[in-house]
């Protein structure tokens, strides 16, 4: 579990002040394990080390002042596992054996036993490991019923750890543990518990630096869903203006009274490629006054884009999005990517192609 929130930190500078006396951390291996020590911690400019000390028979001892509490991690030499601990101007102590560095423990502080729960309780970790291997297995074997088998037990698997993590938080959404772990595991929360921890997060830490990055992320969030909202069908699709291959601008507002198909695609777009011979179909038996498709590359290079549009003998509205700006518009994420728009410009349909295109032109143009 160490590894995989190790691996998951974004910052750990949080914003709580301490008293003035100072921490220390003394370090006991029951192996008399020797070697380097660093005490370090993430920076805006990546890892930052504070302090270095010798392991001795097992022990060592860091001493310092935060002026802050943070997220810290114990580097031994010669072992990957480090151990992470959150620093306060109190007595810590770090107990274990170098050779089992996820057995490790803290104590001496409420928030490393509120952590050190977290992560004895978290369900399946052993499984987890177990069900890897055996996928990996099933798959050098290329036995697709095992693979699939492992795949339902993890969904299930997954599920128990969400539900865990998810409760958890909302029952530390008082403490800096719960909002380093928010921060730093937001990939396994659901938008609406997110928002629900954030309420509380802003309640009991509003000044804490993870919760001022946190809202950050929240209010990316809500601009996203507002620009998704924004694209539901029966909404105006947005405007832009691009060059066409001709180096004319050319804007979709000009399109006005028009079916419009736009694609959003590139010459590298094997996919995008193989729809286009149907886009060709589409515009011989439909193109004219009341139906026009636009093709919107976005490509960085025009002269790939421009050798596709003629290997392609694509023939109707070409444009260039080389800085991805109208792709950002319409959030694409996946290309190909196609939006059909009714003659005030309005969105009826997303992402249709090949025979239902036929179909939706036909009904539409009749």
């Amino acid at each position: 579990m160490k590894k995989l929130l190790l691996g998951l930190i974004i910052s750990v500078s949080l914003s709580i002040s301490c008293a003035s006396k100072g921490y220390k951390i003394t370090g006991q291996f029951e192996n008399d394990a020797t070697g380097q020590v660093f005490l370090s911690k993430l920076g805006a400019d990546g890892v930052e080390r504070i302090d270095s000390a010798r392991l001795v028979d097992g022990t060592f001892t860091f001493e310092g002042n935060a002026d802050m509490v943070e997220a810290f991690f114990i580097e031994i030499e010669n072992q990957r596992n480090p151990i992470l601990l959150f620093v306060e101007n109190t007595n810590l102590k770090v107990t274990g054996n170098t050779a089992k560095m996820d057995e490790v423990v803290v104590t001496g502080s409420e928030l490393n036993d509120i952590f050190q729960t977290f992560e004895k309780g978290m369900p399946h970790n052993e499984k987890i490991e177990q069900m890897n291997a055996d996928y990996i297995r099933a798959q050098q074997l290329g036995d697709q019923q095992a693979m699939a088998s492992i795949t339902a037990d993890a969904q299930k698997v997954n599920e128990d750890r969400q539900t865990y993590l998810t409760d958890f938080l909302k029952a530390n959404s008082n403490n800096v543990v719960g909002a380093f772990l928010t921060q730093n595991m937001l990939n396994m929360l659901m938008p609406e518990d997110f928002e629900a921890i954030m309420t509380e997060l802003n309640k009991n830490l509003p000044d804490h630096h993870y919760t001022i990055q946190l809202n950050e992320v929240l209010n990316q969030y809500k601009q996203q869903q507002d620009t998704m909202s924004s694209l539901d069908t029966g909404k105006e699709a947005p405007l832009f203006t691009l060059t066409d291959i001709n180096g004319k601008e050319v804007s979709l507002q000009s399109f006005r009274g028009k079916y419009v198909f736009i694609d959003f695609w590139a010459s590298w777009c094997q996919p995008c490629r193989h729809e286009n011979p149907n886009l060709v179909k589409a515009y011989k038996q439909f193109g004219g006054n009341r139906f026009e498709i636009i093709s919107v590359s976005v490509d960085k290079s025009a002269d790939d884009w421009r050798n596709a549009v003629k290997a392609d003998g694509l023939t109707w509205t070409m444009l260039h999005d080389p800085l991805g700006n109208a792709a950002m518009q319409y959030m694409v994420e996946t290309i190909p990517n196609t939006w059909l728009l009714d003659a005030e410009g309005k969105i009826i349909r997303k992402n249709i192609r090949g025979e239902e295109l036929m179909v939706t032109l036909a009904e539409l143009l009749k």
